[in-house]
């Protein structure tokens, strides 16, 4: 193979961000564009010193008409001639994304990424190799620069991200193209590259040039040092934030992680950023339109040291604080009801519990029913009276906890045992005929206690599942 640079480059890349190992299977990502061939061309070099076993998959995302039906059939030509197989998928995504709550970049990007992980996921490759390159970078870089990003966002492409690697993101525009001229090897043009109404080309044809032109004719090194400095401070950060986030962070369930609100307030403006960065990650799985501000207002709320304010951070991610807890969390339903039998015996898989129960004579009842196991209650069987209903609270909802001469609302008494706001509403009330007999987990009510003239006593346990 001729202008044998860009692979040495790549191999200098490989071995710098320890990409390969030998006797590693990848999935090679092949649009048709030069980036994405000349990846496969130096991949296939490759091969045999690292053992590899190669994947060629290629995305018909159908945004460009017959355009990327000749994407999709080039790509199937060169693997033809290459003697590869290809592991192809079309995709309607304007008709799609319209279904999605995401522009058609973000869904073509997501069901790109996602078809790469399933086929790596189907032949257990270790690698996902993608053909972004230095020009790429510095785009990407003054592209975030522009949206306002912090140091994560300002570092740029990775060069590798748990299985996907970038073996040629060293390597600029212009040596690509020369190795594929060099070789005369076709690739395809993106028409959709030269329309200006994307961010990107926008940056890279209008922008880029005067930057280089009026400012500094070596802006794109400058970008990609920047980029690869911020990410070498970030891993250090991000070192310091777990170690933080193990430290302040009290419970994490699927839906809500809970924090300490002393000991958050005790760390450094950029911990608290990241902590709260790292929680919206979990939960959500990316940070997609978490912005600076809604950041900077949970950490002033959390200061106010006020129990009882809300915080947006997404659409469908809040924050609740206390003076005791700062709680992250996502937003579900919360209201529910379920009618049960008598004796109640159900399973609930939605609210995750199985509910077991007995009638007992008086004479077989413990002494003592307080108990220590909070899930189990035993409640005066003569006053209980179908129909049985779980639900959650309800405004307004009152009753007499066990050892108290007057009623307190739901919401004081929960408020007073300092449950979290984010808690308060998962809270199950056990009701007879809408009153209630038990704040599951929490106190029996005075009304359906043991009396020395019950005859039969309800034993009732609700186990977490």
């Amino acid at each position: 193979m001729k202008n044998i640079d860009l692979i040495t480059k790549a191999r200098k890349t490989i071995d710098r961000h320890k990409m390969l190992k030998p006797g590693d299977r990848v999935i090679v990502a092949l649009s048709g564009g030069p980036d994405s061939v000349a990846l496969l061309l130096v991949l296939l070099e490759l091969k045999k010193e690292f053992k590899l076993s190669l994947h060629v998959a290629h995305v018909n995302h159908k945004l460009r008409g017959k355009e990327s039906d000749q994407d999709q059939a080039f790509v199937r030509k060169l693997c033809s001639d290459l003697k590869l197989k290809l592991h192809s998928r079309s995709f309607q995504v304007k008709k799609e994304a319209k279904k999605s709550k995401l522009s058609v970049e973000e869904f073509a990007r997501k069901i790109r990424y996602d078809y790469l992980n399933k086929l790596a996921d189907k032949f257990k490759a270790q690698k996902i190799a993608l053909g972004h390159n230095f020009n790429d970078q510095a785009e990407t870089v003054l592209i975030r620069l522009i949206r306002g990003s912090g140091s994560l966002g300002l570092s740029g492409i990775p060069p590798v991200k748990d299985r996907i690697i970038r073996p040629l993101i060293d390597a600029k525009r212009v040596e690509i193209e020369r190795f594929l001229k060099s070789n005369n090897v076709a690739f395809r043009i993106d028409s959709s590259n030269l329309r200006t109404d994307y961010l990107r080309n926008r940056v890279r044809l209008k922008l880029l040039p005067i930057l280089k032109k009026e400012y500094n004719p070596k802006i794109e090194e400058v970008l990609s040092r920047t980029a690869s400095i911020l990410r070498a401070e970030e891993q250090l950060l991000n070192r310091e934030a777990q170690k933080a986030y193990s430290k302040t962070v009290t419970q994490e369930q699927k839906d809500r992680i809970l924090l300490d609100s002393k000991r958050f307030s005790e760390c450094d403006e950029w911990l608290k950023r990241l902590l709260i960065r790292d929680c919206v990650k979990k939960l959500k799985g990316d940070l997609r339109d978490l912005s600076f501000e809604k950041v900077e207002a949970l950490m002033a709320l959390v200061e106010e040291r006020k129990s009882g304010k809300s915080a947006d951070l997404l659409a469908d991610v809040v924050a609740d604080v206390t003076k005791e807890h700062l709680s992250i969390h996502r937003k579900k339903e919360e209201k529910f009801k379920y009618r049960l039998s008598y004796p109640p015996k159900r399973r609930i898989r939605n609210l995750g519990v199985k509910i077991d129960s007995e009638i007992l004579p008086k004479s077989s009842t413990p002494r003592s029913i307080g108990g220590e196991d909070q899930w189990v209650a035993f409640l005066d069987g003569d006053k209980l009276m179908p129909p049985l209903t779980l639900r959650s609270r309800k405004n307004g909802d009152r009753f007499r906890p066990l050892g108290m001469s007057g009623t307190k609302s739901v919401a004081d008494f929960l408020v007073d045992l300092k449950i979290p706001r984010c808690q308060r509403d998962e809270v199950m009330l056990l009701t007879s005929r809408d009153r209630i007999a038990w704040l599951v987990g929490y106190r029996i009510s005075e009304e359906f206690k043991i009396m020395p003239k019950t005859r039969k006593v309800l034993k009732i346990e609700v186990k977490k599942q």
